[in-house]
């Protein structure tokens, strides 16, 4: 038994470490990235929203340009300091359809004059 509560604690440790790479996976490298969440869409679950954490400064957006596929999304501000985009899944049920992997496209504007345009894949069951 207490082999087991050891194995237990250790592969709850490592969960919780390869979850923590992913997450921040966002938050390296030059180029601008997105991380959808969630990476599977169960549309039975009751999930009302899609969150996109980018590796963008969230100082350089003018947040009221940001869309996600289109649909104004509502913006805030991850532990990084980077653009954190959310959009209801009701305004992208059109896409969202069962057995499909779908392209999300992060887009908006900077301050300095410029846009970006950062895409990722969400599946749908």
């Amino acid at each position: 038994m207490k082999n087991l509560t050891k194995l237990s604690l250790m592969l709850l440790l490592v969960g919780a470490v390869t979850g923590l790479v992913f997450a921040n996976q966002a938050c390296k490298g030059d180029d601008f990235t997105i991380m959808i969440s969630p990476r599977t869409l169960v549309l039975s679950s009751g999930c009302d929203a899609i969150t996109i954490h980018s590796n963008i400064p969230y100082n350089e957006v003018i947040t009221d340009t940001v869309a996600i596929n289109g649909v104004p999304a509502a913006t805030g501000v991850d532990d990084c300091g980077d653009l954190v985009a959310r959009v209801a899944v009701a305004d992208l049920a059109d896409i969202l359809l069962p057995g499909q992997t779908v392209t999300l496209t992060l887009t908006g504007d900077l301050t300095d004059g410029t846009s970006f345009e950062v895409d990722g894949t969400i599946n749908v069951k």
